[in-house]
């Protein structure tokens, strides 16, 4: 189809100054630059209107705020007045996940230095998937990875890459070790996990390919961690069977227990077999960071490892790594693009991170991992992780001394269970925790989560915030209680 010409040259032309200011790089852009920073940081410091960790806005509510918002009217309001429209309830009608009461999923506060370097990343819009699009930023996230695998005790043969999170490190290892096991691993091959695993492992299987059966759970132990003589025999079952062993994936912290499999000895029953394994480390591998590392010993020996920035270790969404003990085994996704990756004959020393991804734009997400370490270094590091996990233990005992609550089991990581208990038995406590949960988040009062364990509904703390501190959980607790009472006395049965 031609170009109609005529039509281009009739219609106006943006004035120049309108768009210096949107797009251009002189002192008009610098200067919106600055005044759209300012507001960004005035509404984001300025926190959300009076309220804990939610406004209490209804999902109804929410729509029918943008419902009456015009998303591209004909003339624009300016960044200003967009970010007034749109900003100021951004900010009020967020999840506060820097509240204390903030407690239900892994979802952790932000740090000071991450925020600024997101800045960095959003305003130089660096794109990972070639040299020349990201120079100081490709090496930074070599730099990043190369210390990160030397610190988890990988060999020098050892890489990695940045990746959206755990979800993605987990499905690109699988990818990895299956390809590793020839074109019968689709069809023939199993994975072995233990059944308190993230669903991402059975989801990655299915997209992958495999068999519907492909992934076999393992029982696990009391406190939630994979049982190796389980392990062991279900491998050999799987063998007599004609199955081929692709990878077992172990968990350090499990969602809901924080559970961490014994590494040490999966990592010996893997080596036995052959058998690729892969430590889905997104939640405990925050450890690495603290004088609680010894919880993780063997997760060197892993042929993968999946970890996220953005749980235990303060970092925005999104921020996770996949590590390999060698690099080469990222050769399945060494696709070539003659537009994208010329590196041999024009940039042939510049690392070339695209072939380890299954993405191809990817932001420069390791600048503000590096910033972060940089500015709070090892040592505080460990203080927040250890204050994180002070309050965990702290919450438990909190737990204990109220008759109304019954903890489920000692806290791993930071996590804690514990079930509501009705005078009127198991299933009106299922359905009052239910409406607790409901009724303190749309007051405001606290963020909860719940989950099933033992096939009854228990309440979850995922204590991320170093200020999640006793007093924070006694109100929280106290608030349970008050609430649980009320509905008791006042509400039917349901």
């Amino acid at each position: 189809m031609s170009m109609n010409l005529a039509a281009i040259k009739a219609t106006p032309a943006p004035e120049q100054d309108h768009v210096d200011q949107i797009l251009g790089s002189n002192a008009a852009s610098r200067r919106a630059f600055r005044e759209a920073m300012i507001k960004a940081v005035d509404l984001v410091a300025g926190g959300a209107a009076g309220h804990g960790p939610y406004s209490g806005a209804s999902v109804q509510g929410l729509r029918s705020m943008l419902d009456d918002l015009d998303p591209c009217p004909k003339i624009g309001t300016g960044v200003v007045a967009a970010l007034a429209d749109i900003g100021r309830p951004a900010i009020d009608h967020a999840l506060a996940v820097g509240d204390p009461a903030a407690m239900a999923h892994l979802h952790c506060p932000v740090a000071v230095p991450a925020l600024a370097a997101e800045v960095l990343i959003s305003a130089t819009n660096q794109s990972l998937d070639s040299w020349d699009q990201s120079p100081f930023a490709t090496m930074v996230e070599e730099r990043v990875l190369g210390w990160l695998t030397e610190f988890v005790g990988m060999p020098t043969t050892a890489s990695g890459n940045f990746t959206s999170g755990g979800s993605q490190s987990n499905m690109t290892a699988l990818h990895l070790a299956a390809a590793r096991c020839g074109d019968d691993a689709r069809t023939a091959g199993v994975i072995f996990t233990s059944e308190q695993s993230h669903f991402s492992i059975r989801k990655s299987a299915a997209i992958l390919g495999f068999a519907k059966d492909a992934v076999i759970t393992i029982p696990t132990d009391a406190d939630g961690r994979l049982s190796v003589p389980a392990l062991e025999a279900s491998l050999r079952q799987a063998v007599r069977q004609g199955r081929l062993p692709v990878a077992v994936v172990a968990t350090a912290g499990t969602t809901d227990l924080g559970a961490i499999d014994p590494l040490q000895p999966i990592a010996d029953t893997a080596s036995a077999q052959n058998v690729w394994m892969h430590v889905d480390a997104a939640y405990g591998g925050g450890l690495l960071f603290s004088d609680y590392r010894y919880r993780l010993v063997g997760l060197d020996r892993a042929d993968s490892i999946a970890l996220d920035f953005h749980k235990m270790l303060f970092q925005p969404i999104s921020c996770g790594a996949l590590l390999v003990r060698d690099q080469s085994d990222f050769s399945p996704l060494a696709t070539k693009a003659d537009y994208l990756n010329p590196e041999d004959a024009v940039f042939a020393d510049a690392p070339n991170l695209v072939e380890r991804s299954f993405q191809t734009t990817r932001r420069s997400d390791a600048l503000k991992v590096l910033v972060t370490m940089r500015a709070i270094g090892r040592d505080g590091l460990d203080a927040l992780i250890s204050k994180t996990l002070e309050n965990t233990l702290a919450a438990a005992k909190a737990i204990e001394t109220r008759a109304y609550l019954r903890l489920a089991r000692q806290p791993s990581l930071s996590t804690v269970l514990f079930r509501y208990v009705s005078p009127d038995g198991p299933e009106r406590s299922d359905a009052i925790t239910l409406r607790i949960r409901s009724a303190l988040f749309h007051a405001g009062i606290a963020a909860l989560a719940t989950t099933v364990l033992d096939g009854r509904v228990h309440f979850k703390l995922t204590l991320l915030n170093p200020r999640s501190t006793p007093d924070v959980v006694h109100r929280v607790l106290d608030a349970i209680g008050e609430t649980a009472c009320d509905l008791e006395t006042h509400h039917a049965r349901p």
